[in-house]
C-alpha cells in the first residue's frame, strides 16, 4: 500500500514539474516587442496591443509613453522595437539614423486634430490661428483681448520632448515677420501627458490648453474650441456632442491636424510585421476610430 502511494505521489510530482517545464518553455517562445514613445498615443497604442494580443498569445506587446522624441531616441538607441511619434522624424533625427546605418520604416497610422480646450464656463467659443499664437506666445495676456469676460489667461502646455509640443509650436506658433521662430510663453505651465492637460483646465476656470481631441472629446469638464482660419473663416471644430469630426480633419479644413506615425529601425518581420499589419488592418484602423482618434482616409 505504501509503495502505491509512493509511486503515484512520484508521478504526480513528476507531471507537475513536467507542466512547469512546458510552461516555461512556452513563455520563452513568446515573442516581446516594446512600443515606446508619444503620450498623445499612448492609449491608442495600449489598445491596440490588448486586442492584438488577444489574437496572438505567442507575442507580448509592452507600450510606454514618454514623448515622441523619447521613443525615436530610443529606436536610434535599440531599446524599442517601434518608436510611436505625434510628428515626422527631425533632420537630426535622421542624420542619426543614417550615421548608424538604420534604415528605418516609417508608417502613417492615424491622424489626429489638435484641440484646443478651456473650461466649460469660459465664455469663450472660437479663435482665430493668430489669436491663438498670440495668447501661447504671451502676446494676450487677459480674455477681454479676445472678447471673452475678463480674466488673467493661465497657459497649460506639453514639454519639450513632446511631439505634440513640436507640432504646435512649428504649425501655430510659426514665425515672425523676420522669420524668427515663435516660442511658447515662459509663463507656460508645462505638464507631462495630455490628460493631465485636461485635468488642469477641468480646474481652473481661467485656464487654456492644447492637444490631441481623441483626450477631450467625449469629456464635460472642458470646453473644445472651434478654430477660424482668419477672422472672415468659418470656425471648425474637430469635435462636437462628444464626436470627432473625421471629415473636416481629414480635408485639411480643421486648421490643426496632422499624421501620427510609427517607427521601426528596419523593414519589420515577425511579429513586430504581424503588429504593423494589424494596425493598419481595417480592424486595426476601426480601433483608432473607436478611441476617438482619426482613422486613415478612407
Amino acid at each position: 500500500m505504501k509503495k502505491t502511494i509512493l509511486f503515484h505521489l512520484v508521478i504526480l510530482l513528476s507531471s507537475v514539474f513536467l507542466f512547469q517545464a512546458c510552461k516555461k518553455r512556452e513563455e520563452v517562445k513568446k515573442e516581446v516587442i516594446s512600443v515606446k514613445g508619444s503620450d498623445t498615443m499612448v492609449n491608442l497604442a495600449q489598445k491596440w496591443a490588448e486586442v492584438f494580443m488577444n489574437q496572438n498569445a505567442n507575442v507580448s506587446v509592452q507600450v510606454t509613453g514618454g514623448g515622441s522624441g523619447t521613443g525615436v531616441a530610443a529606436l536610434l538607441n535599440g531599446t524599442t522595437d517601434i518608436a510611436a511619434s505625434s510628428r515626422e522624424l527631425k533632420s537630426k533625427e535622421k542624420e542619426q539614423a543614417a550615421s548608424k546605418n538604420i534604415n528605418y520604416e516609417e508608417f502613417k497610422v492615424a491622424l489626429d486634430g489638435i484641440a484646443v480646450i478651456v473650461h466649460p464656463e469660459n465664455p469663450l467659443n472660437e479663435l482665430t490661428m493668430d489669436q491663438i499664437r498670440d495668447i501661447f506666445s504671451g502676446k494676450i495676456k487677459n480674455y477681454s483681448e479676445v472678447k471673452s469676460g475678463n480674466g488673467k489667461i493661465t497657459l497649460y502646455g506639453r514639454e519639450n520632448s513632446s511631439g505634440t509640443y513640436e507640432f504646435f509650436r512649428e504649425h501655430v506658433l510659426g514665425k515672425d515677420k523676420n522669420g524668427n521662430e515663435i516660442d511658447y510663453a515662459t509663463n507656460t505651465q508645462v505638464l507631462q501627458g495630455t490628460a493631465a492637460l485636461a485635468e488642469a483646465v477641468a480646474r481652473d476656470k481661467n485656464a487654456i490648453a492644447y492637444g490631441g481631441v481623441g483626450y477631450f472629446a467625449m469629456r464635460t469638464d472642458v470646453k473644445i474650441l472651434g478654430v477660424k482660419k482668419d477672422a472672415d473663416s468659418p470656425a471648425i471644430y474637430p469635435s462636437k456632442d462628444g464626436k470627432v469630426n473625421f471629415d473636416d480633419i481629414w480635408s485639411g479644413a480643421y486648421s490643426i491636424s496632422r499624421y501620427l506615425f510609427m517607427f521601426t529601425s528596419a523593414k519589420p518581420v515577425g511579429g513586430v510585421d504581424a503588429y504593423m499589419k494589424f494596425v493598419l488592418s481595417p480592424e486595426g484602423q476601426k480601433i483608432v476610430e473607436t478611441m476617438e482618434y482619426i482613422p486613415l482616409p478612407r
